[in-house]
């Protein structure tokens, strides 16, 4: 009858110290980027804009810059960094995602989509090469606005620059 009661006990004990252990992993990873360890500034260029869209590619910029400054273990170099962020602005979409009974937009989305590299200074290599990526690659839905409620399209627009920047941070300099 003795054993029975220690190994809920026991078991209690594991499952607290596995909580415990993924809960450390959790937060160790908060504060360390996926960077290889010498890389600890990073140069962001403004990316060329091969749309109509005048200021996107700064808007994206930006935010890149800002996603980054959030992470401890990197900062934003303005020239001279340990690797270098580029990028082209490749196109401007919006779809109209719901209509008004008056057959006119109410809800649109924008999508913004680019191609960036990422250089590794110090070894000379890219990690990350002419990749394609969109705002929409988020899963959510970015850069919604309602027409309709007279939203205007920049607040979509500033949210897409910010999904877009997002992710592309999160795939070069690691998971935040």
């Amino acid at each position: 009858m003795r054993s029975m009661r220690k190994r809920p006990s026991l078991l209690c004990a594991l499952g607290l110290l596995a909580a415990l252990a993924l809960s450390a992993a959790g937060c160790r990873s908060t504060f360390q980027s996926g960077l290889p360890d010498d890389i600890r500034t990073v140069e962001v260029h403004i990316f060329q804009n091969k749309t109509m869209y005048h200021d996107v590619e700064a808007r994206v910029a930006r935010d890149i810059i800002d996603r980054i400054n959030m992470d401890p273990a990197v900062r934003v170099a303005s020239n001279g960094g340990d690797a270098v962020l580029t990028g082209e602005i490749t196109a401007v979409r919006r779809a109209t995602v719901r209509e008004t009974t008056a057959n006119e937009p109410g809800a649109v989305q924008i999508t913004i989509e680019a191609t960036y590299s990422f250089y590794d200074n110090r070894r000379r290599r890219f990690i990350v090469e002419e990749a394609t990526i969109s705002s929409s690659d988020t899963g959510m839905s970015q850069g919604l606005y309602e027409a309709s409620r007279g939203d205007v399209s920049e607040g979509g627009e500033r949210a897409a620059a910010k999904a877009l920047a997002g992710e592309i941070v999160r795939r070069t300099v690691g998971m935040w």
